[in-house]
Order: C-alpha cells, then structure tokens, then sequence
C-alpha cells in the first residue's frame, strides 16, 4: 500500500497534468481530492472509535451533476440537433464507457482510488471516483478549470462517442419476456420547417402508453421513444 506521502505525491501530479494545471493545492484541498479517490469500502474498513475515513459518495454525487452540465453544455455549442440526438450522445457518461475513456486519457487515476481488501475495481468505481474528483476539481478550481479539463482530455472522444444501441429490439425483447403486447410506434405530431423536420413518435403496448422519442427523422424519434420507455421500467 502507498504511504501517505507517496499519495499525496501522486495526487499532486496528477492534478499537475496540463489539462487540469492546478500546481498549488492547498492541504485542505489535497485532503478533498483524496477523499475523492476513497471507496466506501475502504472507509468502512477504516473506520474505528478513533479513526473515522469518508468516502466520495457525496462527492460524487456533485460531480455527477457538474460532469453532466458540462457535457451537455459542450454538446450543445457543438451540434446542431434536436433533444433526442443530445440525449443519445449524453450516454457518454454512462458508467460502462465514463470508466474506459477514463482508464485510458488518464490511466494514472484509477490506481489511485482506495478499495477495500476484497473489493474488486470495477467500471462504477472508477466512473464513481472520476465523478468525485470532478466535484473536488470544482469545489477547489471552480467550473471553468472542470470544462477545461474536460474538453481537453475528451473532446476528441465524446465527439466520435456512438451508443450503437438498438432500443427498438432491447424493448421488444423485453416485453416478449414479459408476455406483454408487442411495441407499436405511432406519431404524435411532425413541426419544423420543411428541411428541418421534428418528428414525434410514442411507443405503446396494447394501450399502455410506454415513452415518447423526439428526433429529425421516424427512426430517430422511434429510438428515442424506445429509449425512454426502457428507462421508465428500469
């Protein structure tokens, strides 16, 4: 195990990195960041009369809604779509690919977060743990050194980023295991000007009304709508 000043060590240079450049940390910010880097099960472990150790549960839960805004901002100002495609490209953030682009841009963070003696590191931890040292970047830096960071480590990713997802097939194998009346699409309503169409679609099973999909195109709006239906019943 790294001692405490080793730590701290790697911390710093981590937070040294061009992308983020935060070269004077102070030690109650150093303090933040590590516990950033702090699984719960380690805490627990920690833990005693004596000795209490926090987690980064509820920096993570900051730096969960500080990653989103900053993701949707930055899809905002770079295309041109309607709500639905944003919302596809906001997967991004999901744990499952968060962790990999993760472990690859900055592969010296996940070695840094502390785990329980038998807690494996799995894909939430490390999305868990980037999100918490995005909420102490921005408590210690603030939101335009975290949009920084962000756009120069990612920038690249979250633009060629494809979920690649058939939502329309997920929800009808999900209802067909369910026994339930298969999925029918029908359109709400079609606005827009002529060259640029907004198409609405909802998606039911017998007449339960399941989610509604908003898109440029049917298959898009149909995607959409498939999506959020699967989101509603997990």
């Amino acid at each position: 195990m790294k001692s405490e000043s080793n730590r701290a060590a790697e911390i710093r240079n981590l937070l040294m990195r061009p992308e983020i450049g935060r070269r004077r940390i102070s030690p109650a910010s150093l303090r933040v960041y590590d516990v950033a880097l702090t699984h719960r099960s380690y805490a627990k472990e920690q833990c005693g009369y004596d000795n209490v150790v926090s987690d980064n549960e509820r920096l993570e839960f900051l730096g969960d809604r500080v990653l989103n805004l900053v993701i949707a901002d930055f899809l905002f100002s770079t295309f041109d779509e309607p709500e639905g495609s944003l919302s596809l490209r906001m997967e991004w953030t999901k744990n499952r690919n968060l962790a990999l682009v993760i472990s690859s841009a900055a592969p010296q963070l996940p070695g840094l977060i502390r785990l329980g003696k038998n807690q494996a590191l799995t894909p939430r931890i490390v999305a868990g743990a980037f999100e918490a040292f995005i909420g102490a970047l921005y408590l210690d830096a603030g939101l335009d050194t975290v949009k920084k960071m962000v756009v120069m480590l990612f920038s690249e990713n979250i633009q060629t980023f494809s979920t690649n997802t058939n939502y329309k097939k997920s929800l009808q194998e999900y209802l067909q295991k369910q026994n339930l009346p298969v999925p029918v699409y029908e359109l709400e309503q079609c606005e827009g000007l002529p060259h640029s169409p907004l198409f609405s679609y909802v998606v039911k099973s017998g007449e339960r009304m399941l989610g509604k999909g908003v898109g440029k195109n049917k298959s898009e709006a149909t995607q959409n709508a498939a999506r959020n239906a699967l989101s509603g019943m997990s």
